[in-house]
């Protein structure tokens, strides 16, 4: 029997920034292609660029988280607000999903409406405002809200996409600049480390220190320069 593939959307966030416009918008213009194609949905990046400008003419001098979604017969939705800490604040707790991820689901890959994974690794551990997800072979993945890098002493290193996580576009930005690089972390290689960065385009760079003799780890820094 063939699983019905769950209703959904095409998603994306994008920060905007007064004199600066779009932050990587090309890189989400490319994922949100990607993606389209991939589950078949209809899409105009000439309409998205359009729409996106016509949203920007109304910010002023407020920098704005905007969502945009694509249904699956290419309407388009925008919405702004403007840009917080979200939910990791400083001090804020992250620790590890009790269970792992099927790498094997297509929605890990493409950033959509659909979190199902994601809420019930949250949702197994209410303690944290975020958990770091790890797949069957026991290799780390990402954050529910975030790829993840951690500190070596070769370097910042990030999951291969290959362990089952989104492409992120600030994570691209980082590997195409050689701020980071693609090596696998195990759990027990991040049981090990002391100093974890979660990242996304929205939020930057979210600095984290394990905790003594927990598997936790707090948020100390707020889009730290790298």
């Amino acid at each position: 029997m063939v699983q019905k593939r769950p209703t959904f959307e095409l998603l994306e966030s994008i920060l905007w920034e007064p004199n600066k416009g779009y932050f990587l918008l090309e890189r989400h213009l490319e994922r949100l292609e990607r993606s389209a194609d991939y589950f078949n949905f209809p899409l105009s990046l000439t309409e998205v660029c359009q729409a996106l400008e016509t949203l920007s003419m109304t910010f002023g001098t407020i920098a704005q988280k905007v969502r945009l979604t694509v249904s699956r017969d290419g309407r388009l939705t925008l919405e702004a607000q403007r840009l917080d800490h979200g939910i990791l604040k400083i001090g804020a707790s992250v620790g590890i999903a009790t269970k792992p991820i099927d790498a094997q689901i297509p929605f890990l890959y493409h950033k959509t409406t659909y979190r199902l994974p994601y809420t019930m690794a949250l949702e197994s551990q209410p303690e944290y405002q975020d958990v770091l997800l790890w797949n069957e072979k026991g290799e780390m993945t990402e954050s529910t809200i975030a790829n993840m890098a951690i500190d070596t002493p070769t370097g910042l290193i990030t999951p291969p996409l290959k362990c089952g996580l989104l492409p992120g576009t600030l994570r691209a930005q980082l590997i195409a600049s050689g701020k980071i690089r693609e090596e696998l972390i195990t759990l027990e290689d991040l049981r090990n480390t002391q100093t974890l960065f979660l990242i996304n385009s929205i939020r930057g760079w979210i600095g984290l220190k394990k905790q003594p003799n927990q598997d936790v780890w707090k948020v100390v820094t707020l889009n730290p320069s790298k």
